[in-house]
């Protein structure tokens, strides 16, 4: 084997930087087994030592002076081919570092510079010692110096017997003697292990009997503990339940350690985020017309062992999960992986619920709210092979399983898949696609309100459109009605606006009247997003951005929903000292304090990242939701996914227009989505559901298609306004964004590579100009919008190749600068 490895005696490594290229290193003849392509290795660079990926091997290099890899870190790769080649793919598309992308596809939990740990496997080092020390002495070596301090970091034990512990240290592994292990930095983000107690394997029944009848007189601690070990023969029971139970402290447990009447192991513990959520049987479901024939489809393209990518187009409520649930079913059946990406805002103890009720523990979960514990451990359980299915959010794209036969996209519009805060900014709707084509696996992307590509790619044939247009049950979709604002009666001597209008007010009260829940729905948290003086025109700004400060009742805080900032806010005007101070502009927490005011002791709960901040805070109130102790469900667009109470027979959106008014071609697009998805709350099972939205533009195509339930119309329409100014689908678009603290320098640097970049008839330039927000984070921001025309350039590469020598002619003529450079390709929002 090793002779074979030599023979590519160079690793290509790539680092977690913005470089588009790998570096070559020489491979020692000590690592020519482990240094294999998904491993990562410490490795000189520069002045330090860093740690890369290995990406590939070769034999042969055309540069003479190379350094070696010092330290290989992974007893086996973390990534699978196909998943190194999404990384490289994803890396050129995206205009970033193929090591950039590795990182991100690892946990947080695993810390890019950990290091190898040796763990003894077996319970008796000594024992084992002597029986392997006479034909090899130095495993027996090796296996004495790490039960002494069981685990031992790699470093130290070659440190103590050199390089050539390899070899052995191997041998052992290969007889599976120890294992070797991640070593993370903190211990929260370890494997967790608890000492658990057993009988010594020497003694019989009859032989602790007896022990416990000698100890009883003269040493009753010692034979409690006994007595309570044997009567668990059968179960594991830890130290700190044995002490608890038994009402002992650890010195009694160590005496009866020493004399060998019982002995103590490490046994790790899986932490589990859902652990706690309760699993009931699923119950028995016959799928409909529009469900069977959708399941036959993505079943044929299954059986076909060939990639193809499905749009699932189905209305909410028509059982789209069911469909999911029942194609994983086959999917395993024939020994094959899956994978289902959800947005976080769905990843709810109901989702979960229903997969784990079908899959059990096969079923591995990824969310942010997990500690890095939970991430690790779900992620390296995976890794194992021990999970078959993986739910999660975007980053769950990268989960290492193996022979992945299918990958579902749920609410493939939802625009938390696109990372736009951090490199590298992919979209995992799109990723999911390129990955099954790696992995020549089924795609189902699913949608009541499709994203209007993923449609026109449907509309062109790039992907297979499956319809279910009506509900499970044909339940009838809810009743909508557009209330006009402008028509609500202005109140005598009020300033402040109308929250709710009569028509909402009235069937609130009707609904409760019924026992009925209701879902209260605005996309802006807070009380007021305005705090202004009305003599001299101050407006409450924040201090490190350009925006205004959200006032919150809790506190009488200013806040700032984009970096943090907050300071209390002032009784008079800080500018001229007045008292009439107005507060503009309508937030969640203003909605409350009405509800509370128009319907008194109704029991209402609000939710929104103010009131679930905690651990599971978000499952515990729509928990109680479910169960009946709140009677009204308010909140932000966290109220708007994945969720499903029958008794919810209305939905009031207080404002359509938060999203509509916005400075961006997707606005109607969200507006549109949003109002559809939330009114799909309401009216479930038996109960009829109605919707209210109150707007100050109830003309708007994209409400009153909304209204009618009406996506085809409503894409015709968008289609229509996007292919006059050549927006997607029609172009490709990159944004590239300039910012920093100092304004005039974040100008000059947009401005000049905006000069290295030539007129061109497959794409056009706009800007460079101030971004639509021009200041965040004491940063300010600039920005240069490039659209390629898909005729011309139609996966944007001559744009992309015009964007990368611009940006190489500007390095080469200027110094580093404070100036950050931010290259979205395919962004979700331009503001």
């Amino acid at each position: 084997m090793k002779d074979v490895a030599m023979k590519h005696p160079f690793a290509q490594v790539v680092f977690p930087l913005p470089v588009a290229h790998s570096f070559t290193y020489k491979v020692p003849e000590r690592f020519a087994d482990d240094v294999l392509p998904g491993v990562r290795v410490l490795c000189p660079f520069g002045a330090r030592r860093t740690t890369g990926f290995v990406v590939s091997r070769s034999g042969s290099t055309e540069i003479t002076k190379l350094r070696e890899i010092e330290e290989v870190l992974d007893p086996v790769p973390l990534f699978t081919p196909q998943v190194l080649e999404l990384a490289r793919w994803l890396a050129e598309y995206y205009i970033c570092g193929w090591g950039e992308v590795l990182k991100a596809a690892l946990p947080a939990g695993i810390h890019i510079d950990s290091e190898r740990v040796v763990r003894l496997l077996h319970h008796d080092p000594e024992g084992l010692a002597e029986f392997i020390e006479t034909r090899a002495p130095r495993q027996a070596d090796i296996v004495r110096r790490v039960g002494a301090e069981n685990p031992m970091r790699m470093s130290k034990l070659i440190r103590a017997m050199g390089v050539n512990v390899y070899g052995p240290l191997k041998q052992l592994r290969d007889k599976r003697y120890v294992r070797i292990e991640l070593e993370l930095p903190e211990a929260k983000v370890r494997p967790k292990y608890e000492n658990v107690l057993q009988l010594s394997e020497k003694l019989s029944h009859d032989d602790i009997g007896q022990l416990i009848h000698d100890l009883q007189p003269k040493a009753p601690k010692q034979a409690e503990v006994l007595s309570l070990l044997l009567s668990s023969v059968d179960s594991l029971i830890t130290r700190a339940e044995v002490c608890r139970h038994a009402g002992v402290t650890g010195s009694v447990i160590n005496v009866l350690i020493e004399r060998d009447y019982i002995r103590q192991e490490r046994r790790e513990v899986l932490r589990e985020y859902y652990g706690d959520v309760p699993i009931a049987p699923p119950p028995k479901l016959i799928l409909n017309q529009d469900q069977a024939r959708s399941l036959a489809a993505i079943v044929k393209a299954l059986d076909s062992n060939n990639s193809e990518t499905f749009l699932l187009h189905g209305v909410t409520g028509s059982g789209k999960t069911q469909v999911y649930i029942e194609a994983i079913y086959h999917t395993l059946a024939k020994g094959k992986t899956a994978i289902a990406l959800v947005p976080e805002i769905a990843l709810t103890p109901q989702t979960v619920r229903r997969f784990r009720a079908h899959f059990g523990d096969k079923v591995a979960v990824f969310h942010s709210r997990m500690s890095p514990g939970e991430r690790y451990d779900s992620w390296r359980k995976t890794w194992e092979g021990k999970h078959k299915i993986v739910i999660g959010p975007r980053s769950a794209i990268f989960s290492p399983l193996k022979n992945i036969g299918l990958i579902i996209v749920d609410e493939e519009h939802e625009h938390s898949y696109k990372q736009s805060d951090l490199t590298p900014r992919y979209n995992g709707r799109d990723i999911a696609v390129v990955r099954g084509h790696f992995e020549k696996a089924v795609v189902v992307l699913g949608s009541a309100t499709p994203a209007i590509e993923s449609f026109f790619n449907a509309h062109i044939e790039k992907y297979k459109l499956l319809t279910m247009p009506n509900r499970i049950d044909d339940v009838p979709m809810p009743n909508v009605e557009i209330v006009d604002m402008k028509r609500e009666p202005k109140i005598i001597g009020r300033v402040d606006p109308i929250i709710f209008s009569r028509r909402l007010r009235e069937k609130i009260d009707e609904k409760l009247s019924r026992a009925e829940q209701i879902i209260l729905f605005l996309n802006r948290r807070g009380f007021a997003t305005m705090f202004k003086c009305r003599d001299c025109g101050y407006l409450a700004k924040c201090e490190n951005c350009d925006i205004s400060l959200t006032f919150h009742i809790r506190g009488r805080l200013l806040k700032c929903h984009y970096c943090g900032y907050n300071r209390r806010a002032p009784d008079v005007c800080p500018e001229c000292a007045g008292r009439d101070v107005m507060l503009r502009g309508i937030g969640t927490q203003r909605v409350e304090e009405e509800l509370n005011l128009l319907f008194p002791g109704i029991k209402a709960v609000r939710m929104d990242t103010d009131t679930t901040k905690g651990r599971m805070a978000h499952d515990r109130v729509l928990g109680k939701f479910g169960s009946g102790e709140y009677q009204i469900l308010l909140g932000t667009q966290m109220v708007a996914k994945g969720l499903d109470f029958p008794n919810v027979t209305l939905v009031g959106v207080i404002n359509a227009d938060t999203e509509l008014l916005l400075p961006d071609f997707r606005s109607a697009e969200r507006t549109f989505q949003l109002l559809t998805q939330v009114a799909g709350r309401a009216g479930r099972k038996d109960k009829l559901g109605e919707v209210i939205i109150q707007t100050f533009t109830p003309e708007h195509y994209s409400l009153q298609y909304a209204k009618k339930h009406d996506y085809n119309n409503f894409f015709k329409a968008e289609l229509f306004d996007r292919k006059g100014l050549m927006y997607p689908p029609y172009s490709r678009l990159i944004n590239v964004l300039f910012k920093g603290p100092d304004e005039k320098r974040v100008e000059t640097v947009a401005r000049q590579i905006a000069g290295f970049i030539p007129q061109s008839l497959s794409y056009r330039m706009l800007g460079p100009t101030p971004a639509q927000l021009s200041k965040i984070q004491s940063n300010y921001r600039w920005q240069i919008l490039l659209m390629s025309d898909k005729q011309n350039d139609a996966g944007g590469r001559e744009m992309k190749n015009i964007l990368h020598n611009a940006l190489a002619q500007f390095r080469k003529k200027h110094r580093a600068t404070k100036v950050q450079i931010v290259i979205d390709v395919d962004p979700m929002s331009i503001l």
